[in-house]
Parts: C-alpha cells; sequence; structure tokens
C-alpha cells in the first residue's frame, strides 16, 4: 500500500512488502522497501542499486544456507567452494565458485538466479538509462524474493523433514524394543 505525503512530511511514505519476504531478508528488508519506492517513483537506477545491495550482502548467507539443502555426495564439493568463497570479498566470484552446485530447485529450467541476479544489477547500474533499469526492476524484484523464498521454504522442510523421520525411527525403535503384549 502507498501513502503519499508533502515534502518533508514526517513520517515520510513507504511502501509495504511482503511480511514473509521481509522476514527471510532481515536486516536487508528496508533496502527492498526502499527499491519498491524508487520503483514507484520511476528511479529505476536508484531501485537497482538498492537490489544489487541485497544480493551482495545476503550473499553469503544465502550461499550457506544452500549449502545445508545439498545431499550428502554433494556437501563434500560444495564445502571445497564455500571455503574459496570465504576467501574472494568479490561479489561476482562467489557466486562463479558456486553457481553449477545449486540445488535444482533453485535453478528453474537449469538457470542459475545468482549469475543472472548480479549480471542485470551490475550491467544495469554502469550502463543503463532509468527507464531501462525500471523496466528490469520488477524482473529482478521478483527473481531476488523466489530465490530467498525457495531457499528459506526448503530449509524449513528439510528441518520437518529430519524431526519426522528421527522421531519416526525413534518410535519404530520403542516398538521393537518394547513388547506390545506383555501379559503375566
Amino acid at each position: 500500500s502507498k501513502s503519499m505525503c508533502k515534502a518533508g512530511q514526517f513520517p515520510p511514505w513507504t511502501l509495504v512488502g511482503d511480511e514473509n519476504i521481509n522476514g527471510m531478508l532481515g536486516a536487508h528488508k528496508d533496502y527492498l522497501n526502499k527499491g519498491l519506492i524508487c520503483e514507484s517513483q520511476s528511479y529505476g537506477v536508484a531501485a537497482f542499486a538498492y537490489y544489487r545491495r541485497i544480493v551482495e550482502e545476503i550473499i553469503d548467507a544465502l550461499i550457506v544456507d544452500i549449502g545445508e539443502l545439498m545431499s550428502p555426495e554433494e556437501s563434500a564439493r560444495y564445502n571445497e567452494a564455500l571455503e574459496a568463497v570465504k576467501a574472494t570479498r568479490v561479489t561476482a566470484e562467489k557466486i562463479d565458485l558456486v553457481k553449477d552446485m545449486l540445488p535444482a530447485i533453485l535453478r528453474p529450467d537449469n538457470m542459475n538466479p545468482l549469475s543472472l541476479l548480479h549480471g542485470v544489477l551490475s550491467e544495469g547500474l554502469h550502463a543503463d538509462s532509468d527507464e531501462r533499469c525500471l523496466e528490469l526492476a520488477v524482473e529482478v524484484r521478483e527473481i531476488l524474493t523466489f530465490l530467498a523464498a525457495q531457499v528459506a521454504a526448503s530449509k524449513i522442510a528439510s528441518r520437518n523433514f529430519n524431526v519426522r523421520m528421527r522421531s519416526l525411527l525413534d518410535k519404530r525403535e520403542k516398538s521393537i524394543t518394547t513388547p506390545t503384549d506383555q501379559r503375566p
């Protein structure tokens, strides 16, 4: 929702984003809100700057979170890449190190959202007009929110699955070790 105000009016007007996405982005949700405001005012380059900042600031946590979604076989290779990721501060290099190891659920039609997001945002900030950035901003925001939502949902589903599996195994083990018919 949007509320208009006069210049200098307090509090300034804001756009309220999706609370689930805001929760997943944590401290970076303000950048999403500012990007949305820039979009609403037709400031495409400014929106891109905020969205790129989100990508750059959440990339480390996102890469760690993605690692939790790996199978045991994939984890060893991924952990090697993760060590290399920690050694660089350059977002594009971090993305390059893990881009081919993203789980299929994060690569619809085998497209890599991390590479695409960072590439489009960087190009837009350096070469595109406000109009072109604004045209792409909706897609960038949607991809960014999909990625954050998918990683968070996958982590929750994986945790729930593990808890349920452990519970079922414990119950099965108890029923095997405790006879159900205890007659005197």
